[in-house]
């Protein structure tokens, strides 16, 4: 009488740990699949200023400095275009499009974001100070903006024909679009989970020059 009680409790325990190893084991091969599989289905998804923007290519020209790379051992694919005003010394645009099946909200955006502004502001010899964080309800367009007061340095590239020490403004638009199409067939089971982070920064001598920038990131498309 006792052994029939014994065994349907004893199977209803192992039953429990059956699933449990199966959830265990999926969220597993997943995790795996994600990280073996993720540079391989990740596709460069270059973002660039359309000519639909009123200032492009009338007073700005482009695209330059178009480069490509890689993060977190290819599990983020990195593109970046920059444009240039036509005077060569007032403005420049720098269009960075980011794909990943990585949530950058994981990695700390607010973090990625300041990386980007301070490496590019490094290429271009310009010393960054007074960071803070624009007014969401005054934006337009993108998810969120930052904005820095800049200093024309020694080491300056497309900024030199400013004097060392004059003020640069630099503005930062990011955005990101969620389930960005992957062209690779071996997405098709994790397609849902990729995303496209787009991150725009604009140097300019002046707040005309900014906000000519600003317009083109408006007409910004992948």
């Amino acid at each position: 009488m006792e052994e029939p009680e014994l065994r349907v409790g004893g199977w209803e325990k192992q039953g429990g740990r059956r699933w449990f190893r199966r959830i265990f084991a999926l969220i597993l091969v997943s995790a795996l699949g994600t990280l073996i599989l993720g540079p391989t289905v990740v596709d460069y998804r270059p973002a660039y200023v359309s000519s639909d923007s009123m200032y492009f290519p009338t007073l700005w020209n482009g695209p330059f400095d178009i480069d490509y790379s890689k993060e977190f051992n290819g599990h983020l694919k990195i593109s970046s275009i920059s444009y240039e005003s036509s005077d060569s010394e007032s403005g420049k645009l720098i269009v960075i499009s980011i794909s990943s099946l990585i949530d950058l909200d994981i990695l700390n955006m607010q973090t990625v974001i300041i990386e980007k502004v301070e490496s590019k502001a490094r290429d271009e010899g310009l010393e960054l100070k007074n960071g803070k964080i624009v007014n969401e309800d005054s934006l337009e367009i993108g998810d969120g903006a930052y904005q820095w007061d800049a200093n024309v340095t020694e080491k300056a590239d497309f900024f030199k024909g400013n004097e060392v020490g004059s003020e640069i403004i630099v503005k930062a638009y990011f955005w990101t679009i969620e389930a960005a199409p992957m062209t690779n067939q071996l997405a098709t089971e994790i397609q849902e989970f990729q995303t496209q982070t787009v991150i725009c920064i604009a140097f300019g001598i002046d707040i005309y020059t900014i906000n000519q920038a600003t317009e083109m990131i408006g007409n910004v498309k992948i």
